[in-house]
């Protein structure tokens, strides 16, 4: 598919970026953790959940490992108070998903219960963040905030994503690119590494099975450049979820590049939210796990179970 960018003027700018500030009812978050790292460290993710309401609002999430087909995944459903924040300390630790490994995240309102017709009914809010202890004395943090993606700001056929920051020298810094979906299907997603000066310096494809996840190391050497991802192969539903992770390999002090959406030089309908429909999702493996409000509300543990 050939694309054109023609800038089309302040009015489509000041759209999408009203459309990126609005909550949403179902959020990816690109990229979690309880696995052991590079050089010592083990990631470890905290969910965070926001109600916005002023009603009893259930939720589901739903775990998707990376790597493989996720026709039928781990699901936990929680139903969070009026204006309730739930913490989902450890997510993918003993107490909630309990499984080692690495993937992605799908948070989003049980419209099958709620019957939600329109998207601010179910609004929420999803976010996390991403940490290691220090792997020379267990004690400390280091952490990463890891926002959720709103379900209306994935990469699909009329965009491109772009992420800018990327260190990636080998030595003291090393970078990964990761893609999740919320796509019953397989894609293929591009990215280019570009330098400081805009040269494409090397072009990855992301093969992403259908509710898939996948995150590997930059392979070129990088000081300072951008990353542009756009898709090359899918469904006409398709919808992916991009990112970019630097990590300091003296420190150990990690940072999330998230991939920014543009749909400039593409005709975009009016921003109306209108009747909402929740993209296709994976079946639940077995009966969903219901945490108990202990293990929400516990305090917070330093270091793995």
């Amino acid at each position: 598919m050939k694309r054109t960018l023609i800038l089309t003027g302040m009015a489509m700018f000041l759209m999408a970026g009203t459309a990126g500030a609005q909550l949403s009812p179902a959020w990816v978050i690109p990229a979690a953790a309880h696995a052991d790292g590079a050089l010592g460290t083990f990631w470890m993710t905290d969910l965070v959940i926001h109600n916005p309401h002023e009603f009893d609002l259930p939720v589901v999430v739903q775990y998707l490992p990376t790597r493989q087909e996720n026709w039928s995944v781990p699901t936990l459903e929680v139903t969070l108070a009026p204006w309730e924040t739930v913490n989902l300390w450890d997510v993918l630790g003993p107490g909630l998903f309990d499984r080692y490994g690495s993937g992605a995240l799908l948070v989003y309102a049980d419209i099958d219960v709620m019957g939600c017709t329109a998207a601010e009914a179910c609004d929420l809010l999803a976010t996390t963040r991403t940490y290691t202890l220090d792997p020379s004395t267990w004690t400390g943090e280091y952490a990463q905030s890891l926002p959720g993606t709103a379900v209306y700001n994935g990469l699909d056929w009329d965009s491109f994503a772009y992420g800018a920051g990327i260190m990636n020298d080998g030595v003291e810094f090393r970078a990964n690119a990761g893609v999740a979906s919320w796509t019953a299907d397989w894609t293929v997603v591009r990215m280019d590494v570009q330098d400081s000066r805009g040269n494409v310096v090397d072009t990855e494809e992301f093969e992403v099975p259908p509710f898939g996840h996948l995150q590997r190391r930059i392979r070129s050497s990088v000081t300072g450049g951008s990353v542009v991802f756009y898709l090359v192969d899918g469904p006409d539903d398709a919808l992916v979820f991009p990112y970019a992770t630097v990590v300091n390999n003296v420190t150990g002090d990690p940072a999330y590049v998230p991939a920014y959406i543009s749909s400039v030089g593409v005709t975009v309908a009016e921003a109306t939210r209108g009747t909402f429909h929740l993209p296709t999702r994976p079946e639940v493996e077995g009966m969903p796990l219901r945490p108990s409000r202990e293990a929400i509300a516990r305090p917070r543990r330093m270091g793995s179970e």
